[in-house]
């Protein structure tokens, strides 16, 4: 109990901490106006997350909204604040260019990360890894996706993409039905799960037989953006150093199990068996094997564990997670634009005619139209709607921002480029909301502003996999085009509405269809 003594001293202690907090937060809220330069204003603790945080808007909108902000209109860059950090979002191509490209040592880290021991895959894959590891690993699997393995590999996700046609033919509700509705977003992970299944795992996942197979059933759970993965999300790309108190993870602890032991089973059964497919799991156990000399106590990186895991299970996560969602936006957009899609199927046919039905990887590269289809529709939707980097100079050091700006980013200081933002810009992409793949057009693609579009990332950590994608994109797209044409359906809005849930960009309530059976006359 307080007594007439203390009880005012009580409060004024708790009135004296709360204005102490209050100046101290206001402050560091005052980063950018004390450097002379633009910022967004903060709101208290949450700085400008607020909308991220409350899931009340996807981070692709609340990042446009900073990009377009009157305060930075005309600016190359404009200060934000990550909780009570400073941060830099880039609005500048040029500047942009710098950042990940030219001065890429400076900034080859990206600033989200997960925590090594409670999240051993989320932490340690080539997407999360820091220098010097990342160098190491991306050396390492380069090779896996050159012209000459993805050629090794092309038989392996042409079977699937016959599955997916075959699926497709035995989905109409009865004989005499020649339309069925469809969600797109789930199928065609079912799909690219399959795919990845075999390339990545050497395994035969049969998920259109089995929809709720393990593989399919894992896949889903780690993108599943209920509250709690939205908030683990966010910690891991907002709020790294406080990943180990949070307990957030990238991979749940279950996922984690499931990819690690199956893994593990798999190698052990090509060891044994000595049997070459041409997957991931040849490469990574070549790596394995060469790295049972290395020792780490030299700063050599150990390629074995967990870290060889690691690397199996991103390919995993983000090979059938972005292309699905690829896939599905693909169609959708073709959908809203009829005579679009009558222009790639016309291209389907044209190739089928040309190949005999016996498809080969030149065929598939071929496809110059899907080419410029799947282009726009990564414009309209990036998966990540965001790249995030760190400023990695020495410690007593600074870089220069000049000509654009004397400010010198610090250490440590986290820089967004909002790729979702740029896509969107009329001053980079003309009525930019309009699905146009003639943007795309040999000839005019050579028009887009360098820097302005990057649905994989830009320079050296652009993401490996791209050359890998766009094939099992196409070749999906092909096989449910061959026979079936897609309409919009009462259950889908005339737009997308985009989840607030999820950091990465995902329908919500998923993208349901009109499926037409029409085969192409070959």
């Amino acid at each position: 109990m307080w007594s007439e003594t203390t009880f005012p001293v009580g409060v004024l202690l708790l009135c004296l901490t709360a204005a102490s907090l209050w100046i101290y937060l206001n402050y560091l809220h005052n980063y950018w106006k004390r450097h002379n330069l633009p910022q967004i204003e903060p709101l208290p603790l949450v700085g400008n997350l607020g909308k991220i945080l409350s899931m009340s808007e996807p981070s692709a909108k609340v990042i446009e909204e900073f990009y377009h902000h009157p305060n930075a209109k005309g600016k190359p860059f404009v200060g934000i604040y990550v909780f009570y950090r400073p941060a830099i979002l880039l609005r500048e191509p040029e500047l942009i260019k710098r950042i990940l490209v030219r001065d890429f040592p400076k900034f080859s880290n990206r600033f989200s990360c997960s925590d090594i021991e409670g999240d051993p895959l989320g932490s340690q894959n080539l997407f999360m890894l820091k220098n010097p590891a990342w160098k190491d690993i991306r050396f390492k699997l380069t090779p896996f996706f050159t012209s000459g393995k993805l050629k090794q590999m092309f038989p392996l996700i042409a079977e699937v993409g016959e599955n997916l046609n075959k699926y497709l033919l035995k989905s109409s509700p009865s004989p005499d039905s020649l339309e069925f509705e469809l969600e797109l977003k789930e199928f065609c992970a079912l799909y690219t799960t399959d795919v990845i299944a075999t390339v990545a795992f050497g395994v035969q996942a049969n998920s259109f037989e089995n929809p709720n197979g393990q593989f399919r059933r894992n896949g889903r759970e780690i993108f599943r953006f209920n509250k709690r993965r939205a908030i683990n999300f966010s910690v891991v790309f907002f709020l790294p150093h406080l990943v180990p108190y949070f307990g957030a993870k990238v991979v749940p602890v279950e996922q984690t199990e499931f990819l690690r032991s199956t893994f593990n089973y798999v190698v052990a059964e090509r060891e044994k068996s000595g049997k070459i497919r041409h997957d991931l799991i040849d490469i990574l156990i070549e790596f394995k094997n060469s790295s049972k000399c290395v020792s780490s106590k030299n700063g050599n990186i150990k390629f074995d564990g967990d870290l060889l895991v690691a690397q199996a299970a991103i390919f995993f996560t983000a090979g059938f997670e972005s292309s699905s969602a690829t896939m599905s936006f693909a169609l959708y957009e073709l959908a809203r634009n009829p005579e679009i899609q009558e222009r790639v199927r016309e291209e389907v046919r044209t190739v089928l005619m040309n190949s005999g039905g016996k498809l080969t990887l030149r065929d598939i590269e071929s496809l110059e139209y899907m080419q410029m289809v799947i282009s726009e529709t990564l414009r309209l939707y990036p998966p990540l709607p965001f790249l995030d980097r760190e400023c990695t100079v020495e410690k007593d050091e600074s870089y220069l921002l000049e000509p654009f700006s004397s400010f010198s980013i610090p250490k440590g200081m986290p820089i967004y480029i909002p790729a979702y933002a740029l896509h969107m810009d009329p001053k980079y992409f003309p009525d930019p909301h309009t699905f146009n793949p003639e943007r795309f057009s040999s000839e005019n693609r050579k028009n887009i502003t360098p820097y302005s579009y990057m649905p994989f990332g830009l320079g050296p950590h652009a993401c490996i996999g791209e050359r890998f994608a766009y094939l099992q994109t196409k070749v999906g797209l092909l096989q449910f085009l061959r026979n079936h044409r897609v309409t919009l359906s009462p259950k889908n809005p005339h737009r997308i509405k985009l989840d607030p849930k999820a950091l990465i960009l995902q329908s919500e309530g998923g993208i349901v269809l009109n499926v037409q059976r029409d085969p192409l006359q070959c």
